[in-house]
């Protein structure tokens, strides 16, 4: 099992104690996670974040992956730092429009995208929030960038439920994600694109992980990964 998000950041929306995370992931038999900043480290102190997650990734390089963050309205500045992130072991681009000042089909995304298509990582995006990040924007982003994998965190929770399975089955390269919907609407997911299109995520500490393990495990499914 690995889970394809925990909240890393500041103050407190994340979590900084790397330690206490492993502790946590072994105490519910959970192999590996992926970091993803949070907070100030999505908006605006992108180079601090990245080097944080890398150095928790440093020193738990078995246990643990990271998505770098950059805000697009950097421009070249945020295509350089997802390519030094990157080059320091991080696996993948995080956005969050609404925190960022965008939304997904804002032409200041296309330099950052363009770098991750080059280099070959999934795009983490955090969804549901109105006119910033709703799921059928996704789906004309992922038109239009068909070489991309983009994971739809939180799957639209909690304001576009309804738009998931239209905005899933429209493309092939988005994947779904667990955190934050019941075993039915898991259920119905991967019925719509199968279940090797979606992907565990529990988004501590905001959430449980022990009641989203629950959940996926009642589906009686095995899904899907983005590492191995």
């Amino acid at each position: 099992m690995i889970d394809h998000h925990v909240r890393f950041g500041p103050e407190d929306m994340g979590t900084t104690d790397a330690d206490e995370l492993i502790r946590l992931l072994d105490n519910h038999e959970v192999e590996r996670a992926v970091l993803g900043p949070v907070g100030r480290w999505v908006a605006v102190d992108n180079r601090e974040g990245n080097e944080a997650l890398s150095a928790a990734i440093r020193r738990h390089p078995d246990r643990l992956l990271g998505y770098a963050c950059v805000n697009p309205w950097y421009g070249i500045g945020a295509v350089d730092e997802l390519c030094r992130a990157l080059d320091a072991g991080l696996c993948g681009l995080k956005l969050e429009p609404a925190r960022q000042g965008l939304r997904l089909l804002d032409p200041q995304l296309e330099p950052v995208l363009g770098a991750a298509e080059h280099r070959g990582v999934p795009v983490y995006v955090v969804t549901g929030v109105p006119i910033a990040a709703e799921p059928l924007q996704l789906t004309e982003l992922a038109r239009r960038w068909p070489g991309l994998t983009f994971v739809m965190g939180r799957s639209g929770r909690t304001d576009f439920s309804t738009d998931l399975i239209p905005a899933l089955t429209a493309v092939p390269n988005i994947v779904a994600e667990t955190a934050y919907n019941g075993p039915g609407d898991l259920r119905r997911i991967a019925g719509a694109i199968g279940a090797h299109r979606v992907v565990f995520a529990g988004d501590v500490p905001a959430n449980d992980l022990g009641l989203e393990l629950d959940r996926a495990a009642r589906t009686g499914l095995t899904l899907g990964s983005l590492f191995s």
